[in-house]
């Protein structure tokens, strides 16, 4: 039975990185286990690495995700012998309300993405994004603070 749940997990996330529905990827998320709130935008070709471990997965409301972008909850380097210097691991991934992920970003376990934070299409985010900032570039770095810019 384990099994026909973790088919049936694989093939929920392959329908909602194809689906051209924000509605249906917001829905199969859910079914997952993710923490989402109703008021958000998935880009089609969303796709989270998370080894059966959605529920790490935390995204508020008012969050803007372009396409293509990739969410990594797991690591797992086997079958490389480098496995015995670097273990398998499963971290939280938070998106905060009002956050925009521009596309093809990549955003690594761990990492609490501010709220009204903007990361730049591309980004690879290996640590947490400051609340109201714009970050870019591979590690991703603050290039704007948006504190007195904007009025939310």
């Amino acid at each position: 039975m384990l099994n026909m749940r973790k088919y049936i997990n694989k093939l929920l996330h392959v329908i909602m990185r194809l689906s051209p529905s924000n509605y249906i990827r917001v829905k199969i998320l859910k079914i997952l286990g993710a923490h989402i709130s109703n008021d958000i935008c998935i880009s089609q070709n969303f796709f989270i690495f998370d080894a059966g471990q959605t529920d790490l997965l935390t995204i508020e409301e008012n969050v803007g995700i372009g396409p293509n972008v990739t969410i990594l909850i797991h690591s797992n380097p086997f079958p490389s012998p480098l496995s015995k210097l670097y273990p398998k691991t499963s971290k939280r991934v938070h998106i905060k309300r009002g956050a925009w992920i521009g596309a093809c970003s990549t955003i690594m376990g761990g990492v609490t993405i501010g709220e009204y934070s903007a990361i730049g299409a591309g980004s690879v985010v290996t640590k947490d994004v400051p609340p109201r900032s714009v970050v870019v570039g591979v590690p991703a770095r603050v290039i704007k603070d948006l504190t007195r810019l904007a009025n939310f």
